[in-house]
């Protein structure tokens, strides 16, 4: 048998195992009229810059809280860490992303509801990850 019929019988054989998989797990349920498709929910723009620097955390899962107070100018984080921000009565948390070479983002760019996030920074230090540190 040459390269390329090894290589067929091999292909054949995974599809084969696929579909067989993909079957044995198929619903058997009878079939449902066609429903007209759904418009995927639509993201916000400011939703999407967010989500470069990290995704909203559980207040209980954060390994610290930041009070914003007036005046404050900058905050610095580490990277991958889990930060509880409070503003009055209000506590939100978010979840770093691990920066590469380091990082910053106005904190109303990830809190836009939050008044007092206006005009702090917050600065991402390099990840240790990919680092190697």
């Amino acid at each position: 048998m040459t390269k390329k019929q090894t290589l067929a019988a091999a292909l054949a054989l995974s599809i084969l195992g696929i579909s067989s998989a993909w079957s044995a797990t198929a619903p058997t349920q009878a079939p449902q009229a066609p429903q007209a498709p759904q418009a995927p929910l639509p993201v916000a723009k400011a939703d999407r810059i967010a989500a470069l620097f990290g995704s909203p955390a559980d207040v209980s899962t954060t390994t610290r809280t930041v009070t914003l107070t007036p005046g404050m100018n900058y905050v610095n984080v580490a990277s991958g860490e889990s930060v509880a921000f409070r503003a009055g009565n209000t506590t939100v948390g978010w979840t770093f992303l691990e920066a590469l070479g380091g990082t910053s983002v106005d904190m109303k760019t990830i809190f836009p509801n939050v008044a007092q996030a206006g005009g702090i920074r917050v600065y991402i230090a390099p990840s240790k990850l990919f680092t190697g540190g």
